[in-house]
């Protein structure tokens, strides 16, 4: 899957709308939405569908709901490997370290989470050569999203839709790059 700037771009700001909420996030969504509808309007659909689901909600109340959907007894784990292999394995340990090589290879940035949570993945995307992201997202994001939905979905969390909008995304752009 060959990544163009625009997609890479596009990727990154859908990491953007996966993290911790500040001032901006909900323009940075509607922003992100517009954007990927000209490569799928179901994607942007999704992505459209949240903010209107968040609209009533308050800075500080969407903080809270977004703590208690990803990290204070979480309902799921944004860490992709959790999904993958379980949170006690080696798998999952040499799947961060490799992120983490292929990251510091390119001089990225600080970051405050693991290498596998999938808003620094997504974040983190142009820094991958093509055949890593293709690997990545075959192998690793594409086999979580899924489980991520689901456990999302079983409870009617809105943040389901963040990541139907990614694994939409995700198709899509595979598909035309194929």
């Amino acid at each position: 899957m060959e990544r163009h700037s625009s997609t890479r771009g596009l990727y990154a700001q859908l990491g953007n709308c996966l993290e911790y909420p500040a001032e901006r996030t909900r323009e940075i969504c509607l922003t992100t939405a517009g954007q990927i509808e000209l490569f799928s309007g179901q994607a942007s659909s999704y992505l459209k569908t949240f903010l209107v689901k968040m609209k009533r909600m308050e800075l500080e109340m969407w903080q809270e709901f977004y703590l208690q959907t990803f990290d204070l007894m979480p309902k799921c784990s944004l860490y992709l490997s959790v999904h993958l292999f379980g949170e006690e394995s080696y798998k999952r340990a040499e799947l961060m370290a490799g992120l983490k090589n292929s990251y510091e290879r390119h001089q990225a940035f600080e970051m405050t989470e693991l290498p596998d949570h999938l808003a620094v993945v997504l974040k983190q995307n142009a820094l991958l050569d093509e055949e890593e992201w293709s690997d990545l997202v075959s192998m690793c994001i594409l086999q979580a999203l899924p489980k991520m939905v689901s456990q999302l979905e079983e409870g009617n969390n809105p943040y389901a839709l963040i990541l139907k909008t990614i694994q939409e995304f995700l198709v899509e752009v595979e598909k035309a790059h194929v």
